[in-house]
């Protein structure tokens, strides 16, 4: 009988075809049980993330500040603004290639001019605080709540953490 032999070369697939290596025919082999299939594991059970509507208005971790705050008084049909700031803390930084964003959204007679403000979009931006000036009108006077959601990244040399966070605020608009 030939032996059918392939040279392998790295990288390549090798296939024996037709026959068996060492010179022998391919003997057909005893038939056997079917293994079980595996069964996977189970998927790590996400944090509950903080509903938008329940979220605080300020964030303190060790790493970074997070915090939407009043830059008002507030008047009804006029445009405000709510400040948003992220301050990295001891060793951290804000990472400046990170596409940092926050989507902003409000109350059902609220608008903003801009409902995603990104990197470009900062009043201040730096490696030790980002400052956003988030404007919006509110058609209507009372109590209005306001939520931003921030996408962001805080690093150490040896490390990046990215992040995202809800925060919420509620205004008093005359």
């Amino acid at each position: 009988m030939r032996t059918a032999s392939l040279f392998c070369s790295i990288g390549s697939m090798c296939l024996a075809l037709a026959f068996g290596c060492g010179g022998k025919p391919a003997e057909s082999a005893p038939a056997q049980a079917a293994l079980p299939t595996p069964t996977p594991a189970p998927s790590p059970v996400p944090a509950e993330p903080v509903a938008p509507a329940a979220a605080p208005s300020s964030i303190e971790e060790a790493s970074f500040a997070l915090r939407l705050a009043e830059a008002g008084p507030y008047k009804a049909g006029e445009l405000g603004r709510v400040v948003l700031q992220i301050e990295p803390r001891g060793k951290f930084h804000i990472n400046q290639e990170y596409p940092v964003e926050i989507a902003v959204s409000g109350t059902a007679d609220t608008s903003f001019p801009k409902a995603t403000l990104m990197k470009p979009d900062a009043a201040e931006f730096g490696e030790k605080k980002a400052r956003f000036e988030v404007p919006f009108t509110a058609k209507s006077a009372g109590d209005h709540k306001l939520l931003a959601n921030v996408k962001f990244a805080v690093c150490t040399d040896e490390n990046c953490v990215p992040d995202e966070r809800n925060l919420a605020l509620a205004l008093a608009v005359n």
